[in-house]
């Protein structure tokens, strides 16, 4: 396109030069130079189509593009060059330089060029960032502009000007090399890895990759702190630069690439340890600090496997984990692809889940052992997929925790749970209220508490009819727990009630049932089966009810399917039991039922 717009920019100069002055060239000249130019300004549209389809890379499309580019192309072709003898497209006469009949027909084929390519560029945008979406706006808007005001401005020369700017944004949001370069240095940084893991997946190209590591990086971080890590990657991409050049690749912290069509395994361990030979100098503060680097390195083969660029992204955090440096087979390793297509499909559904309502919210009764009434239950959120299945949610909120998603899934679990409340008017059947869960990650949000009022009240909902469980894992340790503290302490005021969630299911539960203050403790339901099995297991879980109920706390028990079960923890003083013994997660219809007499034909009699 550069040099294109280049050619057309000098032979328009040389038109208006020919044109201007037609006693000192022959009327053949004047006919060269216009059909030059005309082919190619025109050209602009056809390489525009075919550039957008490279960089979207919609397989199912590519020969259509070709096609269109093809036939366009050469209708415009032979229109400008049949010129001279039809002229249809332009002419001269006694009076000078004229448009023919079929010129607009040259504006109306670029027109369908970047219409097409502003249409398929568009249904890929989320592949891009915003200074490139940006950038083919402008061209789009700026072509049409420009030759707007050419068609009825003729003598003044501003569309290839016009064009030759856009290009300039164009290069500088696709093809700038600083793109693609880590910090300082001349070694690639994750995004051309990416890119180039496609390029090779679009030629069905095999090769070979080469993922370097250090050895005790986390006590390596630990001792530099943030700003010594960064500088110690930087020299680490230096070096491997220096020796493998436009083969290198920063993917990420302590995660360096190369890639290679053939290489001898051993030659090329043997290249990247010398990289490692000499010590590295650091300058951390006012300290000097002179590191013996070990590289981890783990060779992967990929043998016409069809594995995308952010595939192979987190097929090279499975390979730290898993593999250490033993040599991986991408054809033979499904399992290595096979989590991560599943991951991409599920986070799709997920996606469209969000966008179209298409989460469903099912209740599961809990039962009151004091009143033998279902007086509460709790809220579980479904996913279902006509291709996939049934998502169960232990699948699918990992995935939309570590995505981003889950503050949405949040707000919509809350919000038709409260719809619920008030439509169906559940307190009037008995139901107290409805225990609704929050994510660590949800926890962690300085604006959940007043979003979630704000909802509440939005329905009118009391807010004594919602009780919130938060669970006990590892990841709300590491958000601390006074983003946690100060969420209940806000609510508690309003009258919302907390359970704490999985209460035993491996982490430091004492802990959190020291520091949270909450209303309810649920205890595991793993807790229980083992315990149905094993003698001591039952003597840790009296002693868990027990010990719960001396520090003031209700107790609800998941996973009850058996009448044994419910006999035991009654006898021991729990306060609420659930499970399928009583009932399955209903349906919001199929609960109504339940909560409005149905219950009575479930046997309790204890």
């Amino acid at each position: 396109m550069l040099i294109d717009n280049l050619l057309a920019s000098i032979v328009n100069i040389t038109t208006f030069y020919t044109i201007s002055f037609p006693e000192r060239y022959p009327l053949w000249a004047d006919y060269a130079s216009n059909m030059a130019y005309l082919f190619f300004y025109n050209f602009m549209g056809v390489l525009f189509l075919l550039y957008v389809d490279s960089k979207t890379k919609i397989g199912s499309i590519k020969k259509t593009m070709f096609l269109i580019g093809s036939t366009i192309f050469i209708y415009d072709t032979v229109m400008i060059l049949l010129s001279p003898f039809t002229k249809l497209i332009f002419y001269f006469d006694e009076t000078g330089y004229h448009h023919g009949p079929m010129m607009l027909s040259l504006y109306v084929t670029a027109f369908i060029c970047v219409a097409i390519a502003i249409t398929i560029f568009f249904a890929k945008r989320k592949m891009f960032n915003h200074y490139q979406v940006l950038s083919i706006v402008f061209f789009a808007f700026g072509v049409f502009l420009a030759i707007m005001f050419q068609i009825g401005h003729r003598r003044h020369v501003i569309s290839n000007f016009v064009i030759t700017m856009i290009l300039f944004f164009i290069h500088t949001a696709f093809e700038n090399q600083a793109y693609y370069l880590y910090a300082d240095t001349l070694c690639y940084n994750r995004r051309a890895f990416i890119k180039t893991v496609d390029q090779f997946r679009f030629r069905k190209e095999d090769y070979l990759m080469a993922i370097i590591r250090i050895d005790d990086f986390e006590n390596i971080k630990h001792s530099l702190g943030r700003m010594g890590v960064d500088d110690l990657s930087e020299r680490i991409a230096e070096r491997i630069c220096r020796e493998f050049g436009k083969s290198a690749y920063y993917v990420d912290l302590n995660c360096f690439a190369v890639i290679k069509v053939t290489a001898n395994t051993h030659q090329l361990r043997k290249q990247i340890k010398e990289c490692f030979e000499s010590t590295f100098n650091l300058e951390v503060g006012d300290d000097e600090i002179v590191l013996d680097l070990e590289p981890v390195i783990t060779f992967i083969n990929v043998h016409g496997e069809n594995v995308e660029g952010y595939e192979m992204t987190t097929i090279i955090q499975n390979a730290a984990t898993h593999y250490s440096e033993s040599d991986i087979s991408i054809q033979e390793s499904d399992e290595l692809i096979k989590p991560i297509r599943r991951e991409k499909e599920v986070l799709r559904l997920i996606d469209n889940a969000i966008k179209n309502d298409g989460f469903m919210v099912f209740y599961q009764p809990i039962l009151d052992i004091h009143t033998r009434t279902f007086t509460c239950s709790e809220a579980l959120i479904r996913l279902k997929d006509d291709r996939l299945g049934f998502v169960g949610p232990e699948e699918f909120i990992p995935i939309a925790e570590k995505n981003g998603r889950i503050h949405d899934i949040g707000d919509y679990v809350f919000r038709t749970v409260c719809r619920f409340i008030k439509e169906q008017d559940v307190l009037s059947k008995g139901v107290k209220y409805i225990e609704i869960n929050l994510s660590p990650e949800q926890c962690n949000r300085v604006e959940l508490a007043n979003q979630l009022v704000s909802v509440a009240t939005e329905f009118g909902v009391d807010f004594r009819q919602i009780n919130l469980e938060i669970t006990e894992t590892a990841e709300m340790k590491s958000y601390g727990m006074d983003s946690v503290n100060e969420l209940i302490h806000n609510l508690h005021s309003k009258g919302v009630t907390f359970s704490l969630d999985d209460f035993g299911s491996g982490f430091a539960a004492i802990d959190y049932l020291i520091k949270l203050p909450v209303d309810i403790v649920k205890i595991d339901k793993g807790i229980l089966w083992q315990a149905m099995n094993d003698e001591a297991s039952m003597k840790i879980l009296k002693n868990t009810i027990r010990m719960i109920k001396e520090v003031g706390k209700k107790i609800v028990v998941e996973g009850i399917e058996t009448q044994e079960m419910a006999k035991i923890l009654i006898e021991n003083g729990c306060d609420y039991l659930q499970g399928y013994l009583f009932s399955k997660p209903l349906p919001p219809e199929q609960y109504i039922e339940f909560i409005s007499g149905k219950w009575e034909e479930v046997m309790i009699s204890y």
